[in-house]
């Protein structure tokens, strides 16, 4: 009986130390890892451990999964990102965690505790050795054409997006090995190269995509952080130079109201420096090219280091009234004096709100009984406990109201989720089964089944068994007047997954308005383009952001610079690309002069009257 007890309590005293679910994205048990012969060797409580296991997954499964998923890079992901590590092998870690360490070849059990602290310590030890190590900057003439012929291989059999571009990269890639071969150089520059890759990518149009030389550190570069002395935006499809009001720095007025436009800086027009300079937004659509290419010029010193030219300390500025041009000479500063709109900051308070457990700032009642839902990101409910309940809990609280908006302007996106959750309300049963995402996966194999990167997108072959016959019979019917935008060569891909939406018992009976803008990116566009068409939705503001490319990194031999490509075509109801086209909106509300001078939400205000109408 006594035995009973003690091992009742044993078990209770387990569940309270183990039993409280890490909430934490970035957190370690360690102060730091190091590496002897690929094995690591943690330093816990001070001391230093062979590290064998945690909790019930041994050292060889983490490792394994590390090497699979991050490639050249999965020391620095274990040490850095235990927790993403756990969570990509379906394991959410408890706060304490059970640890199996050894010493001098004798194991021990420990209980190890997930703090944010650890996991920095870690990020400096790291920072540290890399500090004692000198950085590569520059590899060999025959290096860099290896690492180009890989990066064409990696273009040709891995990436969907240079399939469908008529981009001839391979003709593009041989000129830049020309010119690396007819230098009087005898090295290349690691960052000089990563900035020509960058602009062969570009051109491919995939919004996804991505070459960085993880390397670099910019806080050891001359220019790199030198500034504009003032803030660069758009209104109305032109881009004005903008300076902080003195009393309210979330506000602003022109930077000369008598010349409100940039005409050219050092000599580039204005149109050069979006179009060309900032050529990682070139094929984006064309409100989202003109955002970021503001955000881009702010910085100028970053954007002529991109675009391998020297940067000076000081510019000379053309501003623009319409018929005059004057001429001013401005010193580039340090200070942070650019634009940051107010949906920006609050859309960033209220992720973090999120991510600590604050929701119900994220829904209002707006007047004459509207209701209001922020989605600032497509958060993982795996990551937000109790997220998903109080989203369903909202939709059912807001059955009654006349109308209902979903705000996804400046959501970066994330995963499908939440997608799904208001799928069940806003498809109706006359509607259901809904086709609401099409997409093909770059292989050169014949795919028959379901792929675990497509299914955790809720994306399946027509034959899987996620779907019943009904919803077959919607893929065919669908697919009778569906028609593919632009032609590919489909024995370069998989046969099409689909998205099949379905409604419930319960659907939202009123008006459903998604409220978007040119910072809605990845799986908040997908969100948006999946309830484009339903009669009961429109989609407000300007067009998305487009981009759904289930990418993935790879880091070229010689140089290390990570190449990352989409290696899925995402496809809307009506056969066009997500990226560079993006889902175009419904009702058209773009910022006028009050929001970007005052931050005050004009957009918001219109749909409120365009509804109430």
């Amino acid at each position: 009986m006594k035995a009973n007890i003690l091992g009742v309590i044993l078990a209770l005293s387990t569940l309270t130390a183990f039993g409280q679910k890490l909430k934490l994205e970035k957190a370690s048990p360690f102060t730091a890892v190091k590496w002897e012969n690929s094995q690591p060797v943690v330093q816990f409580n001070k001391e230093w451990y062979a590290f064998e296991k945690l909790d019930h997954i041994p050292m060889d499964k983490i490792l394994d999964f590390c090497k699979k998923r991050y490639d050249v890079k999965w020391k620095k992901r274990f040490s850095e990102d235990l927790v993403e590590v756990l969570k990509g092998l379906n394991y959410i870690p408890n706060e304490k965690v059970k640890l199996t360490l050894s010493k001098n070849g004798i194991s021990k059990e420990y209980t190890g505790v997930f703090t944010l602290e650890n996991r920095t310590k870690c990020l400096l030890y790291n920072r540290r050795q890399k500090a004692i190590k000198p950085v590569r900057t520059s590899i060999s003439k025959i290096q860099a054409i290896e690492d180009l012929k890989e990066f064409k291989n990696i273009l040709d059999n891995k990436s969907s997006y240079a399939q469908l571009s008529e981009y001839d990269y391979g003709t593009a890639i041989k000129k830049l090995e020309k010119r690396i071969l007819n230098s009087t150089n005898e090295t290349v520059n690691i960052d000089k190269l990563a900035h020509e890759m960058g602009k062969i990518m570009a051109e491919i149009g995939d919004r996804h995509s991505s070459i960085k030389n993880e390397a670099f550190n910019r806080r050891n570069h001359d220019t790199y952080n030198l500034r504009l002395p003032f803030g660069v935006t758009v209104l109305k499809g032109k881009v004005i130079a903008v300076k902080q009001n003195n009393n309210d720095k979330r506000s602003y007025t022109y930077y000369d109201a008598k010349y409100p436009y940039i005409h050219s800086i050092n000599g580039v027009v204005i149109d050069g420096l979006i179009n060309d300079y900032n050529y990682k937004n070139k094929k984006a659509p064309l409100d989202t090219k003109f955002t970021r290419g503001a955000n881009a010029i702010q910085k100028f010193g970053a954007l002529l280091f991109k675009n391998n030219k020297a940067c000076p300390k000081s510019v000379e500025v053309e501003f623009f009234n319409g018929e005059n041009i004057k001429k001013e000479t401005v010193d580039l500063t340090v200070e942070r004096k650019g634009y940051i709109s107010n949906l920006n900051v609050n859309s960033f308070i209220a992720a973090k709100n999120i991510e600590e457990g604050n929701f119900d700032d994220q829904k209002k009642l707006l007047s004459d009984n509207i209701g209001y839902i922020k989605i600032p990101r497509m958060f993982h409910y795996k990551r937000i406990d109790g997220y998903k309940v109080f989203l369903e809990k909202t939709i059912k609280e807001f059955s009654k109201t006349n109308a209902l908006i979903l705000d996804l302007r400046d959501n970066p996106g994330g995963r499908r989720n939440i997608l799904q959750t208001f799928a069940k309300y806003f498809v109706r049963p006359s509607q259901s089964p809904w086709i609401a995402n099409i997409a093909y996966l770059r292989t050169n194999e014949k795919l028959t089944t379901d792929e675990s990167s497509m299914s955790s997108r809720y994306l399946n072959m027509y034959n899987s068994d996620a779907f019943t016959n009904i919803d077959r019979k919607a893929i065919y019917t669908f697919n009778k007047t569906y028609k593919i935008a632009r032609r590919f060569d489909k024995s370069k891909f998989s046969g099409p997954f689909y998205m099949v939406l379905r409604s419930s018992e319960v659907s939202y009976k009123k008006p459903v308005y998604i409220l978007v803008n040119e910072n809605s990116f990845s799986a908040a566009t997908v969100f948006t383009a999946a309830f484009k068409g339903l009669p009961n939705v429109k989609i407000v503001g300007v067009t998305t952001d487009g981009s759904s490319g289930n990418s993935r990194k790879m880091y070229l031999k010689n140089s290390g610079i990570r190449v990352k490509v989409s290696t899925m075509l995402s496809l809307q109801r009506n056969g066009k690309t997500l990226d560079g086209n993006g889902t175009e909106p419904d009702i058209y509300i773009p910022v006028d002069a009050t929001q970007v001078f005052t931050g005050k939400d004009t957009q918001l205000e219109k749909l409120v009257n365009l509804i109430n109408k």
